[in-house]
């Protein structure tokens, strides 16, 4: 099926989801982005179909994450890969993470680590934590032949996330510490991980925190809170 085919797709997918387009003057990406916010998926399409047809990569995504999540618009996932695509192509980061996240998934018709992993290093190359954290998970579980287990190239993308305050990363790279797993066995490291995951508000890694302190001594545990104090005066 041709580009035009697909783009006319979308354009009478929305259309019978929604009725019609408004034909008056839309306010723009930025009401579009409210509306989404507050759930308010049909408002939210209304914005972003003009700006998605002229090839903003902004309300293309999230039209593609309405798809892909039946927020306002039927799941649909292939139409959602076309839009991220779209996106992609352009050098969008949360799109690339979001296509390779599909391709690593069963949403994907043809699922494929290979691309999975193509369009995460493109994201994660930008600096999107997401894509940082995915990569260095499958780098960590290994998918085959396409991604095998890299544990020293895993840890290496889960504290690039983990440097940028990303909760997940932090609580992996934490656990990797804990274990000696492509990182030198270190107590210390991994109660810092894990108290600043914590202290972000993911659970596993409160829980993790707790574990782990009953294998270190009082000194130990001082000296991984000092750790993690200079950690947060040095990333603001």
């Amino acid at each position: 099926m041709g580009n035009a085919i697909i783009k006319s797709s979308f354009r009478l997918t929305v259309a019978s989801a929604f009725l019609a387009v408004s034909m008056g003057a839309h306010a723009g990406l930025q009401e579009g982005l409210a509306a989404y916010k507050n759930k308010n998926f049909k408002a939210a399409v209304n914005e972003f179909v003009p700006p998605a047809e002229k090839g903003d990569v902004v309300a293309l995504f999230y039209i593609a994450l309405m798809y892909e999540n039946a927020e306002g618009l039927p799941q649909n996932y292939p139409q959602a890969m076309f839009l991220y695509r779209q996106a992609a192509d352009k050098g969008y980061a949360p799109a690339q993470c979001n296509l390779g996240f599909m391709y690593e998934t069963e949403a994907a018709s043809d699922r494929s680590y290979k691309d999975a992993a193509f369009w995460y290093r493109k994201a994660a190359e930008q600096g999107n934590a997401p894509a940082q954290f995915n990569l260095g998970l499958m780098n960590y579980i290994g998918r085959g032949i396409e991604v095998p287990r890299n544990l020293k190239e895993a840890a290496s993308w889960y504290l690039k996330a983990a440097e940028q305050k990303y909760p997940p990363a932090q609580n992996s790279l934490g656990k990797m510490y804990e274990n000696g797993q492509g990182v030198p066995v270190s107590l210390t490291q991994a109660h810092m991980w894990y108290s600043l995951a914590s202290a972000a508000g993911n659970e596993t890694a409160r829980i993790n925190k707790k574990e782990i302190e009953v294998k270190m001594d009082p000194d130990t545990i001082e000296q991984a809170q000092a750790l993690t104090r200079e950690w947060l005066a040095s990333h603001p």
